[in-house]
């Protein structure tokens, strides 16, 4: 595992669990930080279903690929914690960026490593887990692992909260999510023959049910939902069932990426975003980067969308959501209007910039910490 040494530059490691039912906005975000941390530093990745993607990944990038895929997404999981914690101690670094992972958002990698850890705070799942399996225990275990990290990286503002309601004394620093723009702006952004939901297939987490029961009763002039992603096969047989009875204006065309994914974002109306819990809504600004209107739910996550960039929807009232899709369904002005916006909100949110915060944050924390590179050992980590 520990591989040939480079003297010369410092050793970052960042883990990731990627299984293909959970792919999503997650793995593209840490494949986007090791292309960055690539140029200085040498790079790492732990993981355990698809360690190079030649879409996300330099050549050459090393990866090592922990056995868990074999036990499915759930039962995967859980081995991958403890299979992580052996990994930090086998593998040299002088860094280890850590995305947190479900069930207890934490793999508890400051035990076992003397060297720094950022926690890269994508997701804190404990709460949704809990209320999913009926196991109040793991808020507790979450809140108890936060409390083991010096450094922590947060997507919106309330996990930042969060984080520092259980670690008072943790560097908290707020990095948002960006996507790069998708080419020249349409003459009408927003025209298009359905309303897109893209994303996993977590019927619960991702509110699927109650979009299926606002469709269920959305009006005839309503245009159709296309329902676009992959999730662990119960799931995915539930919301077979769920749409069953909507075939002739609900299709499900399973997980799509690159030019596929691409085509359904240009084509559609809108996107729809029912989630009853995330972390950041990558989705969303890849929506509002075609100039796609986005419908969701009022989450405190889900904050940073601008109001004249879609509509938003009182949490989880499905009769408003229902009329939030059937007006936007019959507008074609309201949602040109809004698709323009959307686009110049993604425009004004540079990838570049948020890529460097990862890379400043890495180097400041190396110096901080006695490590190889960079400037001045000055403050880590921003108050959000």
């Amino acid at each position: 595992m520990n591989g040939d040494p480079d003297p010369r530059r410092p050793r970052i490691v960042v883990s990731v669990f990627d299984h293909a039912a959970y792919r999503g906005g997650g793995q593209l975000v840490v494949r986007r930080i090791i292309d960055r941390l690539s140029r200085d530093y040498e790079v790492v990745l732990v993981t355990t279903d698809s360690p190079v993607d030649p879409d996300g990944l330099r050549a050459g990038i090393r990866s090592v690929t922990l056995p868990v895929r074999w036990a499915g997404p759930r039962l995967g999981q859980l081995l991958y914690h403890p299979l992580l914690m052996l990994a930090a101690l086998l593998i040299r670094h002088d860094l280890w960026i850590e995305s947190l992972t479900p069930p207890f958002s934490s793999s508890f990698l400051p035990l076992v490593t003397r060297r720094p850890v950022i926690a890269l705070a994508q997701t804190l799942s404990a709460r949704g887990m809990a209320r999913k399996y009926r196991m109040p225990i793991l808020v507790p275990i979450e809140r108890f692992a936060l409390g083991l990290y010096r450094y922590v990286i947060v997507l919106n503002p309330r996990d930042g909260d969060l984080v520092r309601t259980s670690n008072p004394a943790a560097a908290v620093s707020l990095i948002p999510n960006t996507v790069t723009a998708a080419g020249p702006p349409a003459d009408r952004p927003a025209t298009g023959s359905f309303c897109l939901y893209l994303g996993r297939l977590d019927v619960t987490g991702k509110g699927l049910d109650l979009l299926v029961d606002a469709y269920r009763a959305a009006g005839a002039r309503t245009l159709p939902l296309v329902v676009a992603g992959a999730g662990i096969r119960t799931d995915e047989i539930r919301l077979a069932k769920l749409v069953r009875p909507l075939a002739d204006r609900v299709r499900l065309v399973g997980y799509v990426h690159g030019r596929r994914k691409a085509e359904l974002l240009h084509d559609a109306a809108f996107v729809v975003m029912p989630s009853r819990e995330e972390a950041f809504g990558l989705v969303a600004l890849e929506a509002m980067a075609y100039g796609k209107p986005v419908v969701h739910f009022g989450l405190h996550e889900l904050s940073w969308i601008p109001d004249d960039c879609g509509v938003k929807v009182t949490p989880f009232d499905v009769a408003e959501l229902t009329r939030a899709i059937e007006e936007l369904s019959c507008d074609d002005a309201r949602r040109d209007r809004l698709g323009r916006s959307a686009r110049a909100y993604a425009e004004r949110h540079n990838r570049a910039t948020t890529d460097d915060a990862y890379a400043t944050l890495v180097a400041d924390i190396l110096a901080a910490e006695g490590g190889h590179r960079s400037g001045r050992a000055r403050r880590v980590g921003g108050r959000g």
